[in-house]
């Protein structure tokens, strides 16, 4: 399982804390005399597990915005499709960088803002008549809760799948989503049991039967059968389920006073390979709380005790992380539509280190604090804020952010039908943050989801988009807000 940013197509981000002014785009930070100005460069590249895949800067827009007290001047550059980008004339100190939808508060003259993949960036995702068949023996007798998951971290492919209680077998067919699977890519899919089991009163699932089949190469619209006798796996290791999920609760519960609390999850997973650079692939699940979204929510501190799982991966390389993700949901009608569209928000964290009787799984970055939009409500629905409103925040009380994203979702009247849409994410060391002018229109709802980060070990300033092992997020989600 992984959690990324938009830049890593579905995400990766986090970096090490620095002392890093905070920055404004707002009036007390037009300088005194004119400043020098410099070209900008960089680049934006993709270093996925079959070579470097470059982000084409040839046709979105690129470009350095200055602030001039209370806008920007824009200076417009030029990308390519090798993944480079030229600005010149940008006057020294800090400034919004835009590359297509992503900006990046920065003062760097020379702009790193590649990303690591540990999957094949030239896959192809399965449309919706894209299934499997299933047609497996050997299974430990089914339970309610019970999950067959089935993960090719080659392609980040990742499905769960359940069935009916009692049976021994698992059989039928059913739909495949995300990349399809390319054996002549390396491709090898991973089938995985994980088996239910009462843990302090809790249900958990961990891995208790597998089978590895032949590679196999999907096509778009077409079943592929997948037969074979699963494995028993013995579940000879230990995880000490002791989770501060009250904690968490509280963080979660925060991103917004009206949002619906949905889902507490906890895993722990094996990584293929080094997690020098980051969880940046699907992984398969050793053991899981709530994998399925069928379970209480977690909302209590305590040790549950040990739960029992089975690795037959080797500890050498395929090293340990758990995670936990506690999740949010806000539903927004766009101005003039009958229904709504929802955005969610998250409390979420990657560790090496597992807990132990005395080290609980707990939140290691909490959500802003004291959020201001326009210094109003940033959590109620608002018209009038302008078509470049400015946000302000405080640090969280619990953790150090790294650095904060900002994401820009467009909600639109699309002939009754509310259309959500994100148009920019924003990454800034700082907490204020005006919305260049050009992005919002008027007509349209905006929702800001407000992301603090924490990422140790790697550099903000240097490598902006860079992964590594360890790290967290913690959302708040805006209101509704109209220009």
């Amino acid at each position: 399982m992984r959690l990324r940013t938009s830049t890593l197509v579905a995400v990766a981000v986090l970096m090490g804390v620095l002392a890093i002014p905070q920055t404004s785009f707002s009036e007390e930070n037009r300088p005194l005399h004119p400043p020098s100005t410099r070209t900008v460069t960089g680049t934006q590249i993709g270093h996925y597990k079959n070579g470097p895949f470059p982000t084409d800067l040839s046709a979105v827009p690129v470009a350095a915005y200055v602030p001039t007290g209370g806008t920007y001047n824009v200076i417009n550059g030029s990308g390519t499709s090798s993944g480079t980008f030229t600005i010149s004339n940008v006057p020294t100190g800090f400034y919004l960088l835009q590359l297509g939808s992503d900006f990046l508060v920065t003062s760097n003259s020379v702009v790193n803002a590649d990303y690591n993949s540990d999957d094949r960036y030239n896959t192809v995702q399965a449309d919706q008549n894209t299934t499997v068949t299933f047609d497996l023996t050997n299974v430990n007798l089914w339970q309610s809760s019970d999950v067959l998951e089935m993960v090719c971290p080659n392609n980040a492919g990742f499905n769960l799948f359940q069935q009916p209680a009692g049976e021994n077998t698992f059989t039928g067919t059913y739909e495949y989503f995300g990349a399809l699977s390319d054996g002549s890519q390396g491709d090898q899919n991973y089938i995985l049991q994980l088996v239910s089991q009462n843990v302090g009163g809790h249900v958990f699932t961990a891995l208790g039967r597998g089978f590895l089949p032949p590679k196999f190469t999907q096509q778009q619209s077409s079943d592929t059968p997948i037969n074979g006798k699963m494995s028993a796996i013995p579940e000879s290791h230990k995880f000490e389920a002791n989770i501060n999920g009250a904690d968490l609760t509280v963080q979660a519960l925060a991103s917004n006073p009206n949002a619906t609390f949905t889902g507490t999850n906890v895993v722990l997973d094996a990584y293929p390979g080094s997690l020098k650079k980051g969880e940046n692939t699907a992984t398969p699940d050793l053991l899981a709380y709530d994998l399925a979204g069928d379970q209480p929510l977690l909302t209590t501190n305590g040790d549950l005790g040990p739960v029992a799982y089975g690795d037959p991966f080797p500890t050498s390389s395929w090293p340990l992380f758990d995670a936990y993700s506690w999740t949010t949901q806000m539903n927004y009608a766009a101005p003039g539509a009958s229904n709504t569209a929802a955005v969610v928000g998250l409390v979420a964290g990657y560790n090496t280190d597992l807990p132990t009787p005395s080290n609980p799984i707990k939140p290691m970055i909490g959500v802003a604090t004291n959020p201001r939009i326009n210094n109003g409500n940033f959590f109620t629905d608002t018209t009038g804020v302008g078509l470049m409103p400015t946000l302000k925040w405080l640090a969280p009380n619990v953790g150090s952010a790294t650095f904060y994203a900002i994401d820009i979702f467009q909600f639109t009247n699309n002939n009754g039908h509310t259309a959500r849409t994100r148009i920019a994410q924003v990454l800034t060391p700082g907490t204020t943050f005006t919305v260049p002018q050009g992005l919002l229109t008027s007509g349209s709802g905006y929702v800001f989801r407000l992301r603090s980060w924490y990422t140790p070990g790697i550099n903000f300033a240097k490598t902006p988009y860079m992964n590594g092992p360890v790290f967290a997020a913690a959302d708040l989600l805006s209101g509704l807000m109209q220009p």
